[in-house]
Order: C-alpha cells, then structure tokens, then sequence
C-alpha cells in the first residue's frame, strides 16, 4: 500500500552519491561512466547524486571549463580565488555523500584521486554502504580503499552492470519493511525541501562578485631592494 503511494507521488526513497575522479579523468571529466550507470538506478527510482552535474550550481562552468579555469588561477597564483570557488564545490560534493544512503565509486587504477578517497572516508564514517566498481583484480585495488568498502557493508563489483543490479535489488522499495519505507520517506521529503532552500541559497551566493587582488611582483621587488639596501648603510 504504501509503496503504490510512493510510486504514484513519484518520490525516490533512497539516494546514491557518485563518487569518482574528475580533475584527473582527462578523457571526459567522469561523466561519461555516471552517464552510463544513471538510466538504470533511476529506473528503479534511486534518486542520483551527480556531482558532474551540480558543478554549474557552484562554479557557473561545466565540469572541464572549471578544471581549466581552477588551473588557470592556480598558475597565475591567485589561490584566495581558487579557493574561496573551490571550497564551494567541496561543500556542496561533501553535502551530497552526507545526504546519501550508500555511495556507488568508481575507481581506475590508472587514475588519481584525492577527493574521492576524502568523500569515502567520510561516508564511512557516517556509516554509509561504499560500492566500489574496480575493473582490475581486486589484490591491486589500494588498501585503504578496499578496507572503507569492506568495512562500511559494501562490496567490490568488476563492471557498472553488476553494482547497478546489486543496489536495484537490495534498495528495492517493495523489498523493504513498512518501517524502512515510512522513515525513508520523511528523509525525502526533507531532501526535496532541503534541496530547495540550498538551490536558492546558490542563486544568492552567485549575486555576490569578487574580484581577485592583482599584485604588481614588480614593485613588490623594488621595495624588497630598497629595504635590503637602506639595511646595508646603516
């Protein structure tokens, strides 16, 4: 009965975060394996969290322009701009593993990642199922990352497929007690609200421009001389 009202209000009870590289992925930022996971999960009304796709909320730039632009103030050595955007998109990837019931990662062992093995470790200490897709063996997969997945109740999967038809079918909605489906029902509902309030909270940041502080190295020079000479006469 109330998984017929569920379906009928067309509310997703349970929420997955998909965590990946994304600087580091060159071919498509790691969007392209999201893309191709997102069909099914969202099939089977799995709410998806991904981050590619929320990056313009924060950054104003697809996922490949922000990485460019990030590098960009990097090389120039405005870092109090980089970071002041960058804490933005940390914030709102951290907000959504927080939001999430379980985490689906993808792993390249030809692929560093920082951010990734930060979003695991705090789903795992939230207590949050870690899903690991990992194409190689799994004595090559990095200790840590294996010892998060393990032992937050996740598994390793070998292709997108089997994970997706593993998660269908342990958070299918009918599959659940009438207590599991009530109590993640009202976590819906304050996702949909909660996602309201930061979306508008997003367009209000937006409003608010800075302008990076351009520092003449030249002068800063002259005057490191001048002090340095003025020293040597007294």
């Amino acid at each position: 009965m109330f998984d017929k009202l569920v379906k009928k209000l067309g509310i997703k009870l349970f929420y997955t975060y998909l965590a990946g590289a994304i600087e580091a992925d060159k071919k498509d930022g790691g969007q392209g394996w999201r893309d191709a996971i997102t069909p099914a999960l969202d099939k089977a009304r799995i709410y998806v969290g991904d981050p590619c796709k929320t990056e313009p909320l924060v950054t104003g730039m697809d996922v490949i322009t922000a990485q460019e632009q990030f590098n960009g103030w990097i090389a120039s050595g405005h870092y109090e701009k980089f970071a002041e955007k960058f804490q933005q998109v940390v914030k709102k990837d951290i907000r959504m593993v927080h939001r999430s019931d379980f985490l689906i990662v993808h792993l390249f062992p030809d692929i560093p990642t920082t951010g990734t093995i930060h979003e695991m470790a705090e789903a795992w200490r939230l207590k949050k199922p870690i899903y690991i897709i990992w194409t190689e063996a799994v004595s090559k997969l990095p200790k840590w990352a294996l010892y998060l997945c393990t032992s937050s109740g996740g598994n390793v999967f070998p292709n997108k497929k089997q994970v997706a038809d593993y998660v269908i079918l342990v958070y299918n909605t009918s599959r659940q007690s009438f207590r599991v489906q009530f109590v993640q029902f009202v976590k819906a509902i304050f996702r949909m609200i909660e996602e309201k309030n930061y979306n508008y909270r997003l367009s209000k940041l937006k409003q608010v421009k800075y302008t990076p502080k351009i520092t003449d190295k030249k002068n800063e020079v002259s005057k490191v001389e001048e002090k340095t000479e003025e020293k040597k006469e007294k």
